[in-house]
């Protein structure tokens, strides 16, 4: 038994006239470019840290000279030669430690 529902199937008609998709063009320019106008008329934007986040700031330029960057090679050059061995309890045990954080 075949079911006829009429539209289904049928593509919606598109406007193909050149006119009408150069008239919304200039239309959609002629309002960017009122809203580029508007903000250039605008003041600038500051931002002010707080104690706090000035704090959290220096302490984070201090920690990039924390790393130990001959560690660091010594572990490249083991990843790039195949020695590198991963333990596998320890990372599970780890993983297992971090997900009790969020339970």
């Amino acid at each position: 038994m075949a079911i006829n529902i009429s539209g289904v199937g049928t593509q919606p008609t598109l406007s193909t006239n050149k006119n009408d998709r150069v008239q919304k063009d200039e239309a959609n320019n002629a309002s960017q470019s009122s809203s580029v106008n508007s903000k250039e008329s605008l003041a600038e934007d500051t931002v002010q840290l707080s104690s706090v986040a000035q704090s959290l700031q220096a302490k984070g330029s201090d920690n990039e000279s924390e790393v130990d960057m001959d560690k660091v090679e010594q572990i490249k050059q083991a990843i790039a030669a195949g020695e590198y061995k991963i333990d596998t309890e320890k990372l599970a045990s780890s993983m297992l430690s971090i997900d009790e954080l969020f339970a």
